[in-house]
């Protein structure tokens, strides 16, 4: 009894040490923001919190929208809220402000390190655990501070995708200790945070389903008790369908429901694959013993540049090595583990080789979490077999070596944490900061109105982050039915159900609205200094030259027409253009906000 008692505080003693370390970044970072500035959401954030913010009354159906387009054109979005309730205790608990939102944020990330900390602990003890938080460190500081704190869908999934393969490795290469009723749990938990994944970012469907359908079959095979296959398959099932009933609700209520612009999306691209050649530099790259899980991604990382096929290669070679060992030694748990990380990499690879459209390194992230533990396991499984610890302790290293370590990249995180942690999306936060208070001596909290943008450059963002502000500010406030996908259903106004239609309108076409009479300025921000608006206009005449003398003449007009921005266009823009799109999108552009009565037509934003 007594040691069983010790050998649980020594588990929550480790379990929480690690968890502990590897959060410090997040908590600096967030404080370090909370403390400093005051943050107005925009763009995908505003969107973010717009699904939030309505939750209780109009609790959210799907996930965040996304570059998902239907058959007629329809936006679709990520397959469903789960996000947003993982992110809802923190962000009522915060009173729906906007810091609160950061704070559920990282909540998130707190929560699955913690778990994957005590799934490991529970395989492989402190070793395992220290290497598990060890990459989960790498993988935070790699990702940078905007993972830290953005509520962005690809980053809430990266963290508990960890969670999700490790659950897998408790059904299909158990330890000693676990009995089949043990593995039928942590395959039905595995059910629900695959499902979680999978709602965040739908780039998670082939990993999720591949690894649920694998255990279940292993399960199936090892577990030789009907009974409990049976109940298994029952309890997941109905744990699924209540992970999924808010999507099927939403397929039920509106047509096309997100569901079938998700399938319409996927299963019958419009746009090409990744070429052969593409997708084998992306593989070789994220498959790497020095992959941007550990450096970061960008074009100068060792894995985009002189390490991509070495360290591939090293990659490749550590995992075979340690299987053929695992095999030799007729270690049969350690060689289950590989071949169940080998099974997800070819998935992973399959994955890569079906993306289509343009490619976006972000979109691919469980590539870090696959590639990370693989390595980690991997030196788990050398240590055991060589005794490797036992002959740093005889040397006295053990020690030593591990508080080098971690505390010079915990020391090295934690101080880029708060050097470099800024708001996201600061432009775009400061106009509206700016914006809506000008706005609001204008407005009547007892009129309704429409919101209608016209934005060439930064996909609607102040528009969205004006959105939400006015809505915050207590105003009846809605946008047209083709923003339903990222401002929600019940946000929805037409023109004749309003008192007054509200324009947001970015960069140079406010000359020409300020020389329409049907409009009424009632706002006016322009976040550049003089130096910076010469520069600007400077940009706008080089961008338009170069589209021109790259034979891309007909993009010119979408310097200064709502829509997609130039960097997604396709095929993609030149590199030196591109460059000075992404320095004019930077610089930030002015912006204004008009008043005209329904029905009366407006000329100059047509």
């Amino acid at each position: 009894m007594f040691g069983s008692l010790r050998q649980r505080s020594l588990e929550c003693k480790s379990v929480g040490l690690i968890t502990a370390i590897v959060s410090v970044p997040l908590l600096i970072a967030v404080v370090t923001l909370i403390s400093r500035d005051r943050w107005f959401p925009a763009g995908d954030m505003a969107q973010a919190e717009l699904h939030m913010r309505g939750f209780l009354a109009h609790p959210p159906l799907v996930g965040a929208a996304g570059r998902i387009v239907g058959n007629a054109g329809t936006q679709g979005s990520h397959p469903g809220p789960a996000l947003w309730v993982a992110m809802l205790p923190m962000y009522l608990l915060g009173a729906r402000s906007s810091d609160a939102l950061m704070v559920a944020v990282v909540s998130v990330h707190i929560v699955a390190i913690l778990a994957a900390a005590m799934l490991a602990y529970r395989r492989g003890g402190r070793l395992l655990t220290a290497l598990t938080g060890l990459v989960s460190l790498c993988i935070v500081r790699s990702s940078g501070t905007d993972f830290m704190i953005e509520p962005w869908n690809p980053w809430l999934a990266v963290l508990p995708f960890m969670v999700f393969v490790l659950l897998i490795a408790e059904v299909v290469t158990p330890v000693l200790r676990s009995s089949p009723k043990r593995r039928s749990t942590m395959f039905i938990l595995a059910v629900a945070v695959g499902s979680y994944c999978v709602q965040c970012h739908a780039g998670y469907v082939p990993l999720v389903l591949a690894a649920l359908f694998g255990a279940f079959s292993v399960l199936i095979y090892d577990v030789h008790r009907k009974r409990l296959i049976v109940q298994t398959a029952g309890i997941s099932l109905l744990v699924g369908l209540v992970m999924w009933c808010p999507s099927i609700l939403d397929q039920w209520r509106r047509t096309p429901g997100n569901l079938s612009v998700l399938w319409q999306h996927f299963a019958s691209p419009s746009e090409p694959t990744i070429a052969f050649g593409s997708a084998v530099r992306v593989i070789a790259t994220q498959m790497n013993i020095l992959g941007p899980w550990l450096t970061g991604p960008g074009a100068h990382a060792p894995s985009e540049t002189w390490a991509r096929y070495p360290g591939f290669i090293a990659f490749v070679a550590l995992i075979l090595f340690v299987a053929l060992l695992a095999r030799r030694r007729g270690l049969s748990g350690l060689l289950r583990m590989q071949m169940m990380f080998c099974t997800f990499l070819i998935v992973a690879m399959v994955s890569v080789s079906r993306i289509f459209g343009p490619y976006f390194e972000y979109t691919i992230r469980w590539f870090w979490i696959l590639s990370a533990l693989t390595i980690a396991h991997s030196c788990f499984a050398l240590c055991r077999m060589f005794t490797i610890l036992q002959w740093l302790k005889a040397k006295r290293l053990l020690t030593t070596l591990a508080v080098a370590v971690v505390g010079t990249l915990l020391v090295t995180s934690a101080v880029q944490a708060h050097q470099r942690v800024h708001l996201p999306g600061p432009t775009d936060s400061l106009i509206v900061g700016e914006l809506i208070p000008q706005a609001m001596e204008r407005l009547d909290h007892q009129s309704s109105y429409l919101l209608r943008m016209y934005d060439p450059y930064t996909l609607n963002a102040t528009g969205f982050g004006s959105l939400l502000e006015l809505e915050r500010q207590g105003f009846d406030v809605g946008v047209e039915s083709f923003f339903a996908a990222a401002a929600l259903p019940h946000r929805i106004r037409s023109e004749l159900s309003v008192d007054e239609i509200l324009w947001v309108v970015v960069g140079p076409a406010i000359a020409r609205a300020d020389l329409d009479q049907a409009l009424t300025k009632i706002a006016h921000v322009d976040p550049r200094t003089a130096q910076e608006a010469i520069l600007a206009e400077q940009l706008l005449n080089d961008i338009r030259e170069g589209l021109v003398a790259a034979d891309r003449s007909e993009l010119v007009p979408a310097l200064d027409t709502p829509g997609a921005s130039l960097l997604f266009v396709e095929p993609a823009l030149p590199a030196p253009i591109a460059e000075m799109v992404r320095q004019l999108i930077l610089l930030g552009q002015p912006v204004a906000m008009y008043a005209v009565t329904p029905g009366i037509t407006v000329a100059s934003l047509q």
